[in-house]
């Protein structure tokens, strides 16, 4: 009796090891499957876009673009590339292919995967780079805590604002190349919180601050504060 028993679970031991080995195979085989369809079905396009910034923070790194007022995420692995600047217009060669998310089961899902991309026009940034030529100072408060990536991401928010701005007294100093600095702070308004950039000049040690902005760390928003009226103002 003891040996039947013994018997019959081997075999619903082997049977389920069998099928676990089964399904392992058969996710495999999926996700390979998977792959060689979508890089057989989709052939390489060539595009046009705006570029907007790069985002190495999650298992893929991301190029951001925009075409008309379309927002476009491209996977940018396999280019190691970060010269591009806010609004340079780029020639990119891309295709569809699979990603494969941690934690989601490793279900693979479509992506746009960025073949190259090269600059064929500068944008506004890269045009106020040439013609200012100095680096914008900043200060800002040691019990923020930022960190440098974080100080280096709204310098450059900062700098898409100036190069980009229709207030004439910011044209006025870019054209004088007078120095320009901004400070950093935390400030809650209507229960939401932002950093707040205050744009200004330094004559003699006398500061005089030119443009005030809020920018939403959610989304990366900016916001011209408008004193007048106390209130923000969205800078596209």
């Amino acid at each position: 009796m003891k040996d039947a028993v013994a018997f019959l679970l081997l075999i619903i031991c082997c049977s389920c090891s069998q099928t676990e080995t089964k399904d392992q195979k058969t996710r495999e085989l999926e996700k390979k499957e998977f792959k060689q369809n979508t890089v057989k079905r989709d052939s390489v396009k060539n595009d046009t876009v705006e570029f907007i910034s790069y985002n190495d923070n999650f298992d893929y790194s991301q190029l951001n673009g925009k075409k008309g007022k379309e927002e476009i995420d491209f996977i940018n692995d396999n280019n190691n590339d970060r010269s591009l600047l806010r609004g340079d217009l780029i020639a990119i060669t891309w295709k569809y292919d699979s990603i494969f998310i941690a934690g989601d089961g490793e279900t693979p899902q479509n992506a746009q995967w960025i073949v190259s991309a090269k600059k064929i026009k500068d944008g506004s940034v890269s045009k106020f780079r040439s013609e200012y030529g100095k680096e914008i100072k900043y200060h800002f408060s040691k019990e923020d805590q930022l960190s440098d990536s974080y100080l280096d991401h709204l310098y450059q928010l900062a700098e898409y604002y100036i190069a980009n701005s229709n207030k004439n007294i910011i044209k006025s100093i870019i054209k004088k190349k007078d120095d320009l600095a901004y400070s950093v702070e935390k400030r809650e308004r209507e229960e939401k919180q932002y950093y707040v950039l205050g744009i200004y000049t330094e004559f003699e040690h006398h500061i005089n601050t030119v443009q005030w902005l809020y920018i939403d760390p959610e989304d990366d928003k900016i916001y011209e504060y408008d004193l007048a009226d106390d209130r923000l103002i969205y800078f596209p």
